[in-house]
């Protein structure tokens, strides 16, 4: 017994899933969709938008599995990156869409339920101005801030990760803490008023 959770580590796992094991990757994903959920949501204004985003990052690693890089025996870096792209994607399409409804004639004005959704989420105003602020930042920032602060992932890992010199992690995850202290800090001015839109956080 005591052998039998050392047999499944992410590295392990991932061999059997490189040979095409379904049951393997069904393994991988319950161990990891809480944290892509968790890091999805901290991006996307809803819980939905967060499911959805988080089945499209396994469905990428699924379909990029040759490609798909672990760190430390690890594979939360390389979905937490993904998860970055994914939610950001899906942040340009959904304001590409509803731009486009913006356009249409309105035959009356109706509440914005996206909102009310939001704010029940996020009831705590805090945890209101910081998941705005972090959905500000841009995608290097978000992508050094989720690794580095919330996973914990060391510098060398993160390093091994992005394919960029220690140095550079430590200098980005400095400027992002920075920005982010900025920008929860309200008498600053420099967060928007509206969630990110297709052009706002580009690194």
């Amino acid at each position: 017994m005591g052998n039998q959770g050392k047999a499944h580590t992410d590295s392990e796992l991932w061999l059997r899933v490189l040979e095409g094991d379904g049951s393997a990757f069904a393994s991988l994903f319950v161990l990891h969709r809480d944290r892509v959920f968790g890091h999805s949501l901290r991006l996307v204004r809803t819980p939905h938008e967060a499911e959805d985003v988080t089945a499209m990052v396994f469905l990428e690693a699924w379909r990029c599995r040759s490609k798909v890089r672990l760190v430390n025996d690890s594979l939360i870096g390389w979905l937490l990156v993904t998860t970055t792209n994914v939610a950001r994607n899906r942040i340009r399409s959904t304001f590409r869409y509803e731009q486009l409804i913006r356009k249409l004639p309105q035959p009356e004005m109706a509440p914005d339920h996206g909102d009310y959704v939001a704010d029940a989420v996020d009831q705590d105003r805090r945890s209101q101005l910081l998941h705005r602020a972090y959905r500000s930042l841009g995608r290097k920032d978000q992508e050094i801030i989720a690794l580095c602060v919330l996973e914990e992932m060391s510098t060398a890992d993160v390093s091994q990760l992005l394919n960029i010199p220690p140095g550079t992690v430590k200098s980005r995850l400095s400027r992002a803490k920075h920005k982010l202290s900025q920008l929860l800090n309200p008498q600053a001015g420099l967060l928007p008023a509206t969630p990110l839109t297709s052009e706002e956080g580009t690194p």
